[in-house]
């Protein structure tokens, strides 16, 4: 499974740097690990990528219409252990719905309300997809 949101989720590996901005990014790295493990424990091998994507691709990942134009996206391919399924993507979207966030890092969306929402069909900004590889 992918993860993919507009919230910055760079996994710095600083918790108490003097540089505020990389303590909060892993603050929001955490977050969203520990909302992922609420029910089973999942893993990845390589920390979130950041990319760049176009308001086409945002609307085939399923984000939120109020986002207009191009984004920064954090990917983030994750595993499951052997033997086990990742589930339905619907309860993924219901834990991490409204979820507190640290927001005005390196996000270059207008967050209003700092959560991750999964609900709202304009302001979505995390989803999830099966991996297709």
């Amino acid at each position: 499974m992918i993860a993919y949101t507009l919230i910055d989720i760079t996994e710095t590996k600083s918790y108490r740097s003097a540089d505020q901005k990389l303590n909060h990014q892993q603050a929001n790295f955490m977050t969203f690990f520990q909302t992922l493990c609420l029910r089973s424990n999942y893993g990845y091998e390589n920390s979130p990528v950041i990319e760049k994507l176009s308001e086409k691709k945002l609307r085939e990942l399923g984000f939120g219409t109020d986002y207009k134009g191009s984004h920064n996206v954090w990917r983030l391919a994750l595993t499951v252990d052997e033997g086990r399924t990742f589930g339905d993507i619907k309860t993924f979207e219901e834990d991490f719905d409204l979820v507190p966030v640290i927001n005005a890092l390196d996000e270059t969306i207008k967050i209003n309300n700092n959560v991750f929402r999964t609900a709202d069909k304009k302001a979505k900004n995390i989803t999830f997809k099966a991996d297709d590889t």
